[in-house]
């Protein structure tokens, strides 16, 4: 079974690699690639099933459940990731997202090969602990989509206001789909985060005595809630739209990636996200 995941994670990482090649060239060219445009997201669909493999074989070899692990955590997140581009790609102006999901992906993936598995949570906590961990994991997943759309939002507005047309009309999806989807993103991953958050509290009671890193995590884990917060309420009561919107998405994504970083280099017995 090993020799199997390690081959599911060798090409899968391969996949990623061409996948992310060809978004690239795609948008280097300032005509349409026909064979890039086609091909790139097959790829990424090829990749995240060899992915998907990867994550199940290794998670039975070793006895470990994928949303009960910090291990497996970045892995997850990329995954769900991309099955959400996959899913945003049927209205065709969201091509272009795949060009930072899949190097995205592959740069989780390969992160998570060098992230120690440590001990396994308690029992008395398990099952709390992996409905936590998944609640979380889709959070961040829909963040990275929504950050993925803020950053591809300032990028085509910039372009716009220069009046910049070196990668053609098409290429870059429009700023109104950008804007909407980043807020339904939001919609969709604040109240996952939100129960993230309710059902860490279980375990807060180790972070009054517990190391710095377990302090920063919640800190920083709050800090996203509020920011993301702001950014839903400030659209609905001010109308925050646009740039706004897309740097308030950025900056949580880059907080809730943070608590994970923390959870990679310092993590506990039992720890969720």
């Amino acid at each position: 079974m090993g020799i199997l995941a390690t081959t599911a994670f060798t090409l899968g990482v391969i996949s990623y690699s061409a996948a992310a090649t060809l978004f690239l060239l795609d948008l280097a060219r300032r005509e349409r690639a026909p064979l890039a445009f086609r091909w790139a997201p097959r790829l990424v669909a090829v990749a995240a099933a060899l992915h998907a493999l990867h994550i199940t074989l290794v998670s039975l070899w070793t006895h470990t459940c994928p949303v009960g692990s910090v291990h497996f955590a970045l892995s997850v997140a990329a995954l769900v990731a991309v099955l959400g581009y996959l899913r945003l790609r049927r209205r065709p102006s969201l091509h272009s997202i795949g060009a930072i999901i899949a190097p995205t992906a592959l740069v989780f993936l390969i992160a998570s090969e060098f992230v120690g598995r440590g001990p396994p949570p308690g029992p008395v906590h398990r099952g709390l602990l992996t409905f936590h961990v998944t609640a979380n994991l889709l959070g961040t997943s829909m963040f990275l989509l929504a950050a993925t759309a803020g950053g591809l939002y300032l990028v085509q507005e910039r372009r716009l206001r220069e009046k910049r047309i070196a990668w053609g009309p098409n290429k870059l999806p429009p700023l109104d789909v950008l804007d909407t989807t980043l807020n339904r993103l939001l919609l969709v991953g604040f109240p996952l985060l939100t129960i993230g958050l309710v059902t860490g509290a279980v375990f807060a009671s180790r972070v009054e005595y517990g190391r710095s890193a377990e302090v920063a995590r919640a800190i920083l884990a709050y800090a996203t809630w509020v920011v993301v917060a702001a950014v839903l309420l400030f659209r609905r009561i001010a109308g925050w739209r646009g740039r706004r919107a897309a740097y308030g998405a950025i900056v949580g994504t880059l907080l809730i990636l943070l608590v994970v970083a923390l959870y990679m280099l310092a993590p506990t017995v039992g720890d969720g996200l």
